[in-house]
């Protein structure tokens, strides 16, 4: 199978393979994210009201690990909503490392470019 078969595939198949891909890609970055940066992550926003309730909600278990993980990613994608709701603290979220802001803005992009894909796919 040479790389000339893959590219003469049709149109559709091509999107549902590369959709696929990015939603699996997701998937692996987040499970790294919650098994490896969760818990500094979460130290880094200890004053954030937001992610300390969902810290002491949430156990341990793979789902309930990315729920934390979506916490804190509502509270990095969303500062000003957050800010006027009182469960942030600014100083914190601004003093978050930007390669971890990148990392968690990236695999948010990617999965939401992988199920467009599929909707497309899926629809047309």
């Amino acid at each position: 199978m040479s790389i000339d078969y893959f590219l003469n595939l049709p149109a559709t198949s091509l999107i549902a393979i590369s959709s696929a891909s990015a939603v699996i890609i997701t998937n692996i970055i987040g499970f790294f994210l919650c098994y490896r940066k969760l818990e500094p992550m979460e130290a880094l926003l200890d004053k954030c009201r937001l992610v300390a309730f969902h810290n002491s909600y949430w156990g341990n278990s793979p789902r309930e690990r990315m729920m934390r993980l979506c916490a804190v990613y509502v509270a990095i994608a969303l500062p000003r909503i957050n800010v006027r709701r009182g469960v942030i603290d600014l100083q914190q979220v601004q003093a978050f490392p930007r390669r971890t802001k990148l990392m968690l803005h990236g695999t948010a992009l990617t999965g939401l470019a992988g199920m467009i894909g599929l909707v497309v796919i899926y629809f047309a």
